[in-house]
């Protein structure tokens, strides 16, 4: 009878969970080349939106804008327009973004579905709330509708690129803080440059930022990972993981993920010798 049960090993009981490699998942070059242009593919296509329904009440604007008091304020009916066609264009843009970069990387991708539900649902909020600070500035200049435009593209495309990277892999949402953060400052920073650069009229940016944004954001998710990627390889230790716990902090680990995670970089160190050793006597025999 003892012969027929098999004996338990620490290797055998560890059970086998969907994240029990440790480390970030890899990156090259075509993935930053796919995830760039996902991006600037969603940020086109909701530009395109907003231009398609900006021609389609080109009446209505150009009479409200000819109805510009002498300090510059605008029409109500402008500001309902404007609204309406951010809200959809960004929107878009935010659900086509995601979408195309998850289809270019089903493997890391996995929860699409899940991801463009709860961006939609961040969108709505955001738009909500945002609301009453139109309704505030109404009264106000074009320039001060620009901005809160331009304060609600910035949010909601900051938001759902968050959204999107704390779904696909929770252990790694840091890494997708960082590089959302680096993306959406750069396009800002380049948004304004055009700005100070084109012509004198806010409503240019309109037709600049959805892309430029999304560009950035793609771009930099990928950029990020393959640079975080090396310096894992040449460190062995996964700085960014949510799982390192840093100081005096509990883990929050169980025991057989916290004996996976050190066997996985005591694999990760023997290997990293082994290939130094290979390397060296690869020169002696040279």
């Amino acid at each position: 009878m003892d012969e027929l049960t098999p004996e338990l090993t620490p290797s055998t009981s560890t059970p086998a969970t969907e994240e029990s490699t440790f480390g970030p998942p890899p990156v090259n070059g075509l993935n930053i080349l796919l995830r760039a242009l996902s991006g600037l593919g969603g940020g086109i296509i909701g530009t395109g939106l907003i231009l398609i329904i900006s021609l389609l009440a080109s009446g209505i604007l150009q009479s409200a804008l000819q109805t510009e008091n002498g300090d510059g304020t605008v029409h109500p009916l402008f500001v309902f327009v404007f609204l309406a066609m951010i809200f959809l264009g960004s929107t878009t843009t935010n659900l086509l973004g995601p979408l195309f970069m998850g289809l270019s990387d089903r493997e890391k991708y996995k929860r699409l579905s899940t991801s463009l539900t709860q961006i939609f649902i961040a969108n709505i909020v955001i738009f909500i709330l945002v609301v009453p600070i139109y309704v505030i500035v109404a009264g106000m200049n074009i320039k001060m509708i620009a901005s809160v435009a331009a304060l609600q593209v910035i949010v909601s495309s900051f938001s759902s690129a968050l959204i999107l990277e704390i779904i696909a892999n929770y252990r790694y949402a840091l890494l997708g803080v960082y590089s959302t953060a680096f993306a959406v400052v750069i396009s800002s920073g380049l948004n304004f440059i055009f700005y100070s650069i084109g012509p004198d009229n806010p409503t240019f940016l309109l037709f600049v930022a959805l892309p430029l944004i999304w560009l950035c954001i793609g771009l930099f998710n990928g950029l990020l990972g393959w640079v975080y990627g090396g310096v894992y390889k040449l460190y062995g230790t996964d700085f960014l993981s949510s799982t390192i716990k840093y100081g005096a902090d509990q883990s929050w680990l169980s025991e057989a993920e916290e004996q996976q995670q050190q066997l996985d970089a005591e694999q990760h160190i023997q290997a990293k010798k082994e290939d130094e050793g290979a390397t060296f006597l690869n020169k002696v025999d040279q």
